[in-house]
């Protein structure tokens, strides 16, 4: 819009007939600030064109549609107006040309002392005791120019406006119904205090008022060429408004009632309202439509949103990671919503991040070639964003309109140094150490198909199982059947066998009782097999020796008759008697020489007649046949004289085996009686063989040993007592293979109650084993290939979050250079530009429109001065920081300037407020109260917009306050939504909210008021405390929060009175620093943080009272300001009160007051102390090791750390990698430990198999970081 487009409300353009035009020059344009020799503000507002309503980006949109709504008349038709009517109200009463001119709004410099006035109209800090040399003069100007500076911060902060000035020459003429009164000339002053005094330092160059230059124009044609005008208070180097004054007279001479004052004066000037209505222009807007109420934008809004991208991080392809800073998974759903171009409304809690996903949402959209305005109202969001683009070396990727020059300097230096970021080993070694880890990670917690169980879940148990009272220690092992079948199986089993350990199953061991594993159908074949043992071993009932003794001595005698050798074994034995027997059976048919010869011939003579005659001929075989014949004894019926020769020959040999000596067999006599015997022995014996399954059978052990087994189970036993229910519950196990695992039981003597342990040990033993088998991407557990894996990827994934940032300036590189190839004009106008002074915003537009593309993709403002970014910029996407800072009419204009719209912002601490740009003699409270503080919120561009928008929500805090803080806050205005991570302080026991309650802190409403404000006590209590801070942490931001402006002057007024002495305090209060300390009354307090914070609540009550007035607190909207208190501080925050919260009654107090108090009582009580239970038995064993060591650790603290560890005032956060749960690799290896370390821990990382294997090595080294003995 062009500078004589701009008019008052109300005020008409002058009659073409009425006068001549009275010119100086033509119109030039105004300057801007971009250097502390240059001016700001005054700049025209440029031609608008209408804004750009590019398409988003192509994304899958949701498949089912809804249906179009019918058109129908808007309920909200009027509301464009009704915006344009609250935004004229913006900043109040504007003293641009209707300033309120008292010694409580201004500091008069029109006669100051020249030695002074040299120094300051040079541009130098002038202090404000060498301007004015009269006390009285100097006091008041001493109390305006602390009202100014005030007004100043607070403005400068929150609402990101220059409003402190010196204004040159007073105009006064009529205009309407008043008079227009105000300064003809401005120049940025910069007003700070110097202990009791006060420092004023020019800034920039002077420039006209452009309200009254506004008015002259329109109304009675005088046109100003301000570069002229500039050109006349500057001659000869020095500050000369005289000529300018003169000038201006002489220009609107014919103009009724105009006149000069040649004045200087100090105050806040700025012009707000009037701009932001011009730059409103009513025009087609789906979200605005939306807004407004209108059905068929909703519906547009609602269908018009695309899918977005949500592929997890860890998947993600490095080349298309558009993340400049880090992000959480919260902020990166924000940037996908962002980058698939869909208009969301973003809650943003506390501490979690706004500005690091601001820039990020930027970096994506300028990734795509959008063109993108970020507005905020508060000057410190700016700040942040443009530093922290610095910060990734993007220098002026944001630019703004007050500094344009130098921004473009600073972009063209980058992008000519921008070279092509070389990134492929570095994404190339991401993806290899991704996918290793993710494998590791996976395969650690797989759960196997047939054991139905992870790894992981096995090296927890069996640590569990390490961590027991009586821990079980068997080392058998599963076979892989076993293993399988017992996966779903092992609690029947654990209960079969612990049931037979009850009755004694594992009572006895192999070594403990030859009855060990015998086996019975019933107890009956049990007695039974007692009673044959017993009888075997003897002694007989008649006092004699056992059956086997007997059996023994019998076979002495009777094989002793032979001169066959006494038998080893009873096997043996067997054999002897059945070759005796098989002897006298052929004795009782053969004589007995038939042993004296060799039998062979006669063998083969009495076979098959062909075989014998071809062996021997007919005759020789007739021959040794009747020789054989010979052999039989006379009256003796052989059937097969054949086969009893071949027995013969057997025997003979037999014979031969157990007697060497060459003796022929003989048939002792007793033989049948020991047939008879040993049989009965035998069938006695293989029943007990058939019952315990002997590796060794009885009739194949040595004599001796026989003997003493079968003592050993004739000896009185207990074992085979319940053997046939033990055998019974045993048999459906020993069918499952688990022979080693009894047998150990056995030998172990396992009780009955360890029994499940035991097998638990065995199978998970077994089954880590069959697991680690299989999962080659364990790397077998080698923990120090791991560590350095996972430190590897750490480094590479932060070279590859800086890269993005250089990708993207190469990118913009690339753009600017294919832009000058194509508009090389373009290109020499720019340069023009810039080297010809301060740049105009839509002189540049104008003549670069492509450059600026990649020059300048984007453009920071605030919405009260978003008039100054010329509206023929075309944008793609609107970003509005601390939305709910700033009303819906406020935004409107932004919102109008592109079609994605992202609003971001805090409902619960921020809500619109009004505010004058003036200073009243009421003080510093706005002029006009539009509404109430829930109708205020209410109208937020936050609440407004987050009604037809879809909400993404930042809950993960990275504050670094304490937890009490935290947590006060988190369950009182936000129902728990916060997540963070502990303070490391707070396991420690130090406190970051506290409260100190003034005593007999008394005091007096004023006359016809009930409240107490600022009792005395109080304040003197508050300033000991920052008196208290800046001895004890000078380097610790501090800010002092009131609840009500009187309170807040008084402050104002001690503090000042304390600086007087020097020392400390001095020092603080006035040094130079990037946060300074300030007094702020609660409704100024929102766009101001700090490391500490003070807040004096400033009420009290009557000596003999008990019930306290909290003013607004305590009536609606004062959660809402109770809520901006608590939020201020970064790191502690103390209230002070001249009330004990335990008086008060809580029937009488209402909203933020009766929050208030149950937080002051919850600070009272103290924070009662947290037992931790249960968690991961790696890390609870781990937990005792350290604790042995004399060391502080807990479990699973507050449920995010899975151990810290303290010792002394030395604290450790112990990260393991079974506990990443769902978080990325970034966020576990590298972003998490960062917090921690900003929070105050130390950090480390522990592996779940160096847990299991070397639990000891790892406790050395924890207490090594913590800085303990690591050998106590």
């Amino acid at each position: 819009m062009r500078e004589d487009e701009i008019e008052n409300l109300g005020d008409e353009p002058v009659d073409g007939a009425t006068h001549d035009a009275v010119e100086l020059v033509q119109p030039a344009a105004a300057p801007s600030d971009d250097g502390a020799d240059e001016g700001v503000g005054g700049a025209p507002v440029f031609e608008q064109s209408g804004a750009a309503q590019g398409a988003a980006p192509g994304a899958a949109h949701v498949p089912e549609r809804e249906p179009e709504p019918e058109p129908r008349r808007s309920r909200r038709d009027g509301e464009w107006e009704a915006w344009a009517g609250a935004l004229r109200r913006v900043g109040g009463r504007s003293p641009l040309t209707d300033f309120i001119d008292t010694t409580a709004t201004r500091v008069e410099l029109s006669t100051t002392h020249p030695g002074g006035l040299a120094q300051f109209i040079t541009g130098r800090p002038t202090a404000l005791s060498s301007l004015i040399r009269d006390d009285l003069a100097l006091r008041a100007a001493r109390g305006a120019a602390a009202a100014i500076a005030s007004k100043g911060i607070e403005l400068a902060a929150a609402r990101s406006i220059d409003a402190v000035h010196l204004g040159i020459g007073m105009v006064r003429f009529p205009h309407g119904d008043r008079d227009v009164y105000g300064p003809m000339l401005l120049r940025p002053l910069m007003i700070r205090r110097r202990g009791r005094d006060f420092e004023l330092q020019l800034l920039g160059r002077p420039f006209v008022n452009p309200r009254v230059a506004s008015i002259l124009r329109g109304h009675h044609g005088v046109r100003l060429d301000e570069r002229q005008l500039i050109e006349l208070a500057s001659g000869e180097g020095t500050f000369t408004p005289n000529a300018v004054l003169d000038a201006v007279r002489q220009a609107a001479a014919h103009v009724p009632g105009f006149s000069v004052e040649a004045r200087l004066l100090a105050s806040t000037f700025a012009d707000v309202g009037e701009p932001m209505v011009a730059d409103l222009q009513q025009q087609p807007h789906d979200v605005l439509d939306a807004v407004r109420g209108d059905e068929q934008a909703a519906w547009r809004v609602r269908e018009g949103r695309a899918g977005i991208d949500e592929t997890p991080q860890d998947q993600r392809d490095p080349e298309v990671d558009r993340l400049v800073l880090d992000a959480d998974g919260e902020q990166d759903a924000v940037i996908a919503e962002a980058a698939a171009g869909n208009s969301i409304v973003v809650e943003a809690l506390p501490g979690t991040g706004l500005t690091q996903t601001i820039v990020n949402v930027v970096g994506a959209l300028v990734g795509d070639d959008r063109r993108v305005l970020v507005v905020s109202p508060r000057r410190a969001t700016l700040r942040d964003i443009a530093d922290r683009f610095a910060a990734t070396k993007l220098e002026a990727l944001a630019v703004s309109e007050a500094t344009l020059r130098r921004d473009l300097i600073a972009a063209i230096r980058r992008i000519e140094q921008s070279p092509r970021p070389e990134t492929a080993e570095i994404d190339e070694a991401m993806l290899r150490l991704r996918k290793v880890l993710l494998d590791y990670r996976a395969a650690l917690q797989r759960v196997d198909p047939e054991l139905q169980v992870s790894v992981l879940d096995a090296l927890k148990e069996l640590s569990r199982l390490a961590m027991l009272p009586t821990p079980p220690s068997t080392r058998a092992r599963l076979s892989e059947r076993a293993t399988r079948e017992l996966a779903t199986d092992r609690p029947r089993v654990a209960a079969t066998m612990r049931k037979a350990a009850a009755l004694g199953q594992f009572k006895y061991g192999p070594s403990d009782t030859p009855w060990y594993g015998a086996s019975f159908s019933s107890s009956g074949d049990a007695s039974a097999a007692l009673a044959d043992a017993q009888r075997l071993a003897g002694p007989s009932s008649d006092g004699g020796p056992g059956d086997l003794a007997a059996l023994l001595a019998q076979a002495k005698r009777v094989i002793g008759d032979t001169k066959l050798r006494p038998a080893a074994t009873l096997a043996e034995l067997a054999i002897q008697v059945a070759l005796l027997t098989d002897v006298l059976a052929t004795l009782d048919v053969m004589t007995p020489s038939i042993y004296d010869r060799p039998l062979g011939e006669l063998i083969t003579a009495t076979g098959p007649r062909r075989e014998a005659v071809q062996a021997l001929g007919s005759m020789q075989r007739r021959r040794l046949r009747k020789l054989a014949e010979e052999y039989v004894r006379p009256g003796a019926h052989v059937p097969d004289l054949h086969d009893v020769l071949i027995a013969a020959q057997q025997q003979r040999r037999l014979w031969a085996k157990f007697a060497p000596d060459g003796s022929i067999p003989a048939v002792p006599s007793g033989l049948t009686a020991l047939d008879t015997r040993l049989t009965d022995i035998l069938e006695r014996l293989a029943r007990l063989d058939a019952a315990l399954s002997p590796e060794v059978p009885s009739t194949d052990l040595q004599l001796d040993d026989l003997e003493e087994r079968v003592a050993g189970l004739a000896a009185p036993s207990d074992a085979l007592q319940n053997i046939q229910e033990r055998a019974e519950l045993m048999a459906s196990v020993e069918r499952l293979g688990l022979d080693p695992l009894l047998a150990d039981f056995a030998n172990r003597h396992v009780a009955d109650d360890q029994v499940e342990h035991e097998l638990d040990l065995a199978w998970w033993q077994s089954a880590l084993q069959a697991m680690l088998g299989k999962e080659r991407a364990l790397l077998r557990g080698n923990t120090e290939v791991l560590q350095r894996l996972e430190q590897d990827f750490a480094l590479v994934d932060e070279a590859h979050v800086d890269a993005s940032s250089a990708r993207l300036a190469h990118q913009l590189a690339k753009q600017w250079r294919l832009a000058i190839d194509d508009h090389g004009d373009e290109a020499a106008a720019v340069k023009r530009l810039i080297k010809a002074g301060p740049v105009d915003a839509d002189e540049l537009q104008h003549v670069a429109p492509h450059l600026t593309r990649s020059l300048a993709p984007v453009w920071l403002a605030s919405p009260y001065d978003l008039h100054r970014v010329p509206k023929r910029i075309p944008f793609d996407a609107v970003v509005i920081a601390d939305a709910g800072a700033i009303t819906i009419a406020e935004a409107a204009g932004a919102i109008s300037r592109a079609r994605q719209v992202i609003a971001l912002g805090d409902s619960v601490t921020q809500t619109p407020s009004p505010f004058d740009v003036g200073i009243s003699t009421l003080g510093v409270r706005p002029s006009e109260e539009l509404a109430t503080p829930d109708e205020l919120h209410a109208e937020s561009a936050l609440s407004r917009l987050g009604q037809v928008l879809p909400t993404r929500r930042l809950t993960r805090s990275y504050r670094t306050g304490g937890a009490d803080l935290v947590a006060a806050v988190n369950e009182r205005f936000y129902e728990g939504r916060i997540e963070a991570l502990p303070w490391a302080g707070a396991y420690l026991g130090h406190a970051s909210l506290t409260s100190s309650i003034v005593h007999g802190a008394h005091g007096l409403p004023e006359q016809g008021a009930a409240t107490v404000e600022s009792p005395d006590a109080e304040v003197e209590r508050v300033v000991q405390l920052v008196t208290q801070h800046a001895r004890s942490r000078p380097q610790e931001s501090l800010m002092v929060v009131t609840a009500n402006e009187k309170h807040e002057v008084r402050l104002q007024q001690a503090v000042m009175a304390s600086l007087g002495a020097g020392g400390p305090l001095t020092d603080f209060v006035v040094a130079e620093r990037e946060e300074p300390f300030v007094i702020v009354d609660i409704t100024h307090a929102s766009a101001l943080s700090r490391d500490r914070v003070i807040f004096s609540v400033g009420y009290g009550h009557t000596k003999h009272g008990r019930n306290v007035e909290f003013g607004p607190l305590g009536e609606p909207g004062g959660e809402r300001m109770l809520a901006v208190a608590m939020t201020r501080a970064r790191k502690a925050m103390q209230i002070v009160t001249a009330f004990d919260a335990a008086e008060l009654d809580p029937e009488r107090l209402e909203h933020g007051a009766a929050q208030l108090r149950e937080i002051l009582l919850d600070i009272a009580g103290g924070e009662q102390p947290k037992s931790f239970h249960g968690g991961d038995p790696l890390m609870i064993d781990l937990a005792t090791r350290l604790r042995r060591r004399g060391l502080r650790a807990d479990v699973s603290y507050d449920g995010q750390l899975p151990l810290v560890v303290a010792n002394g005032g030395v604290c450790a956060a112990i990260e393991a990698d079974h506990d990443d749960g769902e978080r990325t690799l970034r966020e576990a290896l590298r972003l998490r430990p960062e917090v921690l370390r900003r929070f105050g821990w130390h950090t480390m990382r522990v592996h779940a198999f160096e847990l299991f294997t070397d639990p000891e090595g790892v406790a050395d080294r924890i207490a090594e970081l913590v800085g303990a003995d690591a050998s106590q």
